[in-house]
């Protein structure tokens, strides 16, 4: 089996495109999202790479959020699992049409009310959507958790408003109109700057797998822990510490 390094390799380095999804593959995951933090070894490498190949960074996180944890302002950010961007020298637009602020405080207030006598749970207000989360919540009352959220938001659901997007240990409501991390990936390839490149998206989370099926064909999809396998991906990392190691590998081979 040919190793991902010679993978890397074999694509020309002024035809290379990173994306890297932040927790869990930048970042480890951690018990609260406001806790996560980009360390300095892989701050530095990401800095190095930024000058080198554009470096996007997509998350459910807003792009604001992700601009200040990493620290580059040369860095693409795209936010909302895809919804919104913050290009270099920018600001934030949107990739899909965001849903009124008034639909999202409704979301907002029944999902607080899934959450209500659950321990643990605790429900996050990303202003275009909301995320549940179930990461400090004990593992029998999860899936309970999870009917309560689907049943608070029933009518929604049933008007077609929102839909419910399942990630690692959250569950996030966002309109049904809105994109994903796939569809992000294939607009931001049609950007001057992306254009006729190879693109390499390293991800961890189901929420990274539509950008996988996206970049099949055309680049690699390299999944970050997990069970090796079980998404399709064109190779496997087994922790975020591994991809740094790569991160730093390819970054030393663009100077030489």
């Amino acid at each position: 089996m040919v190793s991902l390094r010679a993978r890397l390799a074999a694509i020309p380095m002024n035809r290379l495109i990173l994306f890297l999804d932040f927790d869990g593959t930048l970042t480890p995951i951690v018990s609260r999202p406001n806790r996560a933090r980009l360390s300095r070894p892989v701050r530095e490498t990401l800095g190095k790479l930024v000058g080198l190949l554009p470096v996007v960074v997509i998350s459910g996180r807003a792009p604001k959020d992700l601009r200040r944890r990493v620290g580059l302002q040369k860095v693409c950010y795209v936010g909302h699992h895809g919804l919104s961007c913050l290009e270099a020298g920018g600001d934030v637009t949107w990739l899909t049409t965001p849903p009124h602020r008034t639909l999202v405080r409704r979301w907002l207030q029944a999902l607080r009310i899934a959450a209500e006598g659950i321990e643990g749970a605790f429900v996050e207000d990303k202003g275009v959507t909301v995320a549940l989360h179930d990461r400090l919540v004990k593992v029998k009352q999860r899936s309970q958790l999870r009917r309560r959220a689907r049943r608070v938001l029933a009518p929604w659901i049933a008007r077609g408003s929102v839909s419910l997007l399942r990630g690692y240990r959250v569950l996030e409501a966002r309109s049904s109109r809105a994109g994903n991390k796939g569809t992000a990936v294939s607009i931001l390839l049609r950007r001057p700057w992306a254009r006729h490149r190879v693109p390499v998206y390293f991800g961890d989370d189901r929420t990274d797998f539509d950008a996988f099926s996206v970049v099949h064909g055309r680049g690699l999809a390299i999944r970050v822990g997990g069970r090796r396998g079980a998404a399709g991906e064109d190779a496997w990392i087994c922790h975020p510490k591994k991809l740094h190691s790569v991160l730093d590998w390819l970054a030393a081979r663009q100077r030489k």
